[in-house]
C-alpha cells in the first residue's frame, strides 16, 4: 500500500510539473534566436505577440499574434496573419530526446495576395532571399527550391490543418481592379514529410460568386528539389467536377484535366452566351516549359458535334502571343447560334470547320487588332431562317404575281467558304451556296462588329428563271441558256441585313437590244429598204416586247 501511495504521489508530482511547465518556462525570451531563422526562411519580416508551451491536448507550443509583413515594394501592411499557430509533438520520441512534429494547426489565417499595376504578385519573392521584384510583368512564378514548399517538404509532420480563415486576391493591373475572396477556409494535409505522398483536402467558398470549391487528392512524393512525380486531384467547382493529373519538375509541368459534363451556367465566369450550354467529355492535355504553355490536346462534345484544338502561348506580358488551331465536326449550327445571340436571321444545319489562328491577348480590342487566321467552313443540309432569298430577288426586280415559296426561309444543301481573319475583319472567299432553286457564288467581308458587305452572283434554276421571265419581259432579256443570273448584295448588320439586286446588268442588255434595233432601222432608212411607217410599227413591237405594252 505504501508503494502504491508513493507511485501515486510521483505521478501527481509529474502531472503537476507538466501542468506548471507553461508557466515556468518562458519561450518569448528566445525570440531573438528563432525569429531571424523564420524571417530568413520566408524572406519577410515577422511579428510574434506571444509563444508558450502547451501540454493539452498534446505537448507542444502555441504562437499567438503571428504576422508576416508584406514585401516593402507593395506596402507596409501584413501579407499574412494568424490568430494562433499550434505545433504538437510526439511524446515518446520526445522522452528519448527526439523532436517529431505530430500536428500543426493554423487558426483563422488571413492572407492577402496582390497583383500590382505592372502585373507582379507580392507573393513572388516569398522564400527568395535577395530576389528583387521583377521590373516586367510575369506569370505567377513556380516556387523555387528556396520557396515555402521546400520548408513544407523539410517538415516531418503527420497533419497540417487550417481552421477557418480567408484568402483575398486583389488584381490592380486590370483597367477595373477586381477582388476575389476564399472564405471559410478548411485545409487538411496528411503525411507531410520527405519521401511521402501527402494527402490533401481543401474546402472554401469563393466570393463574389458564392461558389463552393472542393479539392481532394494526393501529390508527391515530396523532395527537396520540389519535383512532383504524380499529381492526382478531384476538383469540384460548384456543381462541376474535374479530374486533374500530372507531374512537375522545376519550372516544367504536365497537366491533364477531364470532366464528364460542364454546364456554362455553373461556371464562375461570365461567358458571351444567351443560353447555358452543356460541354461534354472535356479532355485537356497541356504542358508548361518555363514561360511557354502548350495545349497539346483539347477535345469536347458540343451541340452534338466534336471540337478539337491545340495551341501554344508565351506568358510574360499583358497581351501574351498565342498560336493554335481548331477543328469542328458535326456541330448543329442552329442551337449553337441561338445560344450565342438572338437575331432575326439564323442558320441551321450540320457545320464543320478548320481554322488556324494566331494573335496577342484575349480582350476584344487585342483580338480585333492582332488576331489573324485562315480556314475553311462548311454547312450541310440546312436553312436560313428569317429570309427567303427568292422573295428578296423578286421584290428587288419589282416582279409580282408569280408563284414562289412563301416560307420565310431559304433551304440549302451546302454552304462552303474559305475565310481569312485580319484586323477585325473576316474575309469570305470562294463562297458557294447550293440550293434546289439557285446556286450562289461570291465573297465579301463580315466585321467583328457584325457589319456585312457581301456580293454574290445568284444563278437561278430554269424553273424559277422562267417564272420571273414570264412576269417581266425585261428579265427575259437578261436570261442566258434558259437561266437567269443576278448580282445580289447583302449589307447592313447580322441583326438587320439588307438585300439588293444590281440591275445594271439587266438594263445594260435592254440598252444593247434597243441600240441594235435602232442601228438596223437607221440603216434601212438610209438604204431605202425601210419606210417610216414600217419603222414606227417595228418600234411599237420592240417596246411591246421589252415592256409588255
Amino acid at each position: 500500500m505504501k508503494i502504491l501511495i508513493g507511485l501515486l504521489v510521483v505521478v501527481a508530482l509529474l502531472v503537476g510539473v507538466a501542468l506548471a511547465l507553461p508557466f515556468l518556462i518562458d519561450l518569448n525570451k528566445y525570440q531573438d534566436q528563432y525569429k531571424p531563422l523564420i524571417e530568413d526562411a520566408l524572406n519577410r519580416k515577422v511579428q510574434l505577440q506571444h509563444i508558450g508551451l502547451t501540454v493539452w491536448p498534446r505537448i507542444g507550443a502555441r504562437v499567438t499574434g503571428f504576422t508576416v509583413l508584406d514585401d516593402p515594394a507593395f506596402g507596409s501592411g501584413p501579407f499574412a496573419s494568424l490568430a494562433s499557430l499550434d505545433v504538437g509533438v510526439k511524446l515518446m520520441p520526445l522522452l528519448s530526446g527526439k523532436v517529431e512534429v505530430e500536428e500543426i494547426t493554423l487558426s483563422q489565417p488571413v492572407i492577402t495576395v496582390i497583383k500590382n499595376k505592372t502585373g507582379v504578385l507580392n507573393a513572388s519573392t516569398i522564400g527568395r532571399k535577395g530576389v528583387a521584384v521583377p521590373e516586367k510583368p510575369s506569370r505567377a512564378p513556380i516556387p523555387s527550391t528556396e520557396g515555402p514548399l521546400k520548408i513544407l517538404a523539410l517538415l516531418a509532420v503527420d497533419r497540417v490543418s487550417i481552421d477557418g480563415g480567408k484568402l483575398t486576391y486583389r488584381d490592380l493591373s486590370a483597367a477595373k481592379p477586381t477582388e476575389y475572396v476564399l472564405q471559410d477556409l478548411e485545409l487538411l494535409l496528411r503525411d507531410v514529410r520527405l519521401g511521402q505522398t501527402p494527402n490533401l483536402h481543401f474546402l472554401s467558398l469563393v466570393q463574389p460568386f458564392n461558389m463552393p470549391v472542393k479539392l481532394d487528392g494526393t501529390f508527391g512524393p515530396l523532395r527537396e528539389t520540389m519535383d512532383i512525380d504524380a499529381i492526382n486531384f478531384e476538383l469540384g467547382v460548384g456543381k462541376t467536377d474535374f479530374t486533374i493529373t500530372g507531374n512537375a519538375a522545376g519550372n516544367d509541368a504536365n497537366i491533364n484535366i477531364t470532366s464528364p459534363v460542364i454546364n456554362t451556367a455553373n461556371l464562375p465566369v461570365a461567358l458571351p452566351l444567351k443560353k447555358p450550354v452543356d460541354i461534354k467529355n472535356l479532355q485537356i492535355a497541356a504542358e508548361v516549359r518555363g514561360q511557354e504553355a502548350k495545349l497539346n490536346t483539347l477535345s469536347f462534345q458540343l451541340f452534338d458535334g466534336q471540337v478539337k484544338g491545340q495551341g501554344k502561348l508565351i506568358a510574360g506580358s499583358d497581351a501574351p502571343p498565342f498560336k493554335g488551331g481548331v477543328t469542328v465536326q458535326g456541330v448543329q449550327l442552329g442551337p449553337a447560334l441561338n445560344a450565342v445571340a438572338e437575331t432575326p436571321i439564323s442558320i441551321s444545319g450540320t457545320a464543320g470547320t478548320n481554322l488556324s489562328l494566331q494573335g496577342k491577348g484575349f480582350s476584344m480590342p487585342d483580338l480585333t487588332q492582332a488576331l489573324e487566321g485562315t480556314g475553311h467552313m462548311a454547312v450541310k443540309d440546312g436553312k436560313i431562317e428569317g429570309v427567303n432569298l427568292l422573295q428578296e430577288v423578286a421584290s428587288a426586280l419589282r416582279v409580282a404575281g408569280i408563284s414562289l415559296d412563301n416560307a420565310k426561309a431559304t433551304a440549302f444543301s451546302t454552304i462552303e467558304t474559305d475565310v481569312g481573319i485580319k484586323q477585325g475583319i473576316i474575309n469570305v472567299q470562294h463562297l458557294l451556296m447550293d440550293s434546289h432553286d439557285f446556286q450562289a457564288t461570291g465573297g465579301g467581308t463580315i466585321g467583328f462588329d457584325q457589319r456585312l458587305n457581301l456580293a454574290v452572283n445568284l444563278n437561278l434554276s430554269q424553273d424559277v428563271s422562267h417564272k420571273l421571265a414570264a412576269a417581266s419581259p425585261v428579265v427575259k432579256i437578261a436570261m442566258k441558256d434558259g437561266r437567269l443570273s443576278l448580282p445580289l448584295t447583302i449589307t447592313g448588320t447580322a441583326q438587320a441585313p439588307s438585300y439588293g439586286v444590281d440591275l445594271k446588268g439587266i438594263t445594260g442588255k435592254v440598252h444593247q437590244q434597243v441600240q441594235k434595233k435602232m442601228e438596223e432601222a437607221v440603216g434601212g432608212l438610209l438604204k431605202g429598204t425601210t419606210k417610216p411607217e414600217d419603222l414606227k410599227k417595228e418600234g411599237q413591237e420592240l417596246l411591246k416586247g421589252l415592256f409588255g405594252r
